[in-house]
């Protein structure tokens, strides 16, 4: 399980081959290439990717709600 001091660290950073934000929870285009690109991991880094949803590009949190809806 990832720390929420890593999570933070993440979010601060900018948008890498490991790290993609996004505020869309539909945007079912969007998470399908990130996770296919998380998965053919080019740089053989061995890292864990991250699609983290409801935060902009610039790494702050858009306050969405959690809800059974957002969570399927």
């Amino acid at each position: 399980m990832i720390a929420k001091e890593e999570v933070l660290d993440l979010l601060k950073s900018t948008e890498s081959y490991r790290v993609e934000r996004t505020t869309s929870t539909g945007n079912m285009d969007k998470f399908c290439e990130a996770i296919c690109a998380f998965a053919n991991d080019m740089p053989a880094s061995r890292k864990n990717g991250y699609l983290i949803i409801g935060a902009y590009d610039n790494g702050t949190i858009a306050g969405m709600k959690v809800d059974d809806a957002l969570l399927k």
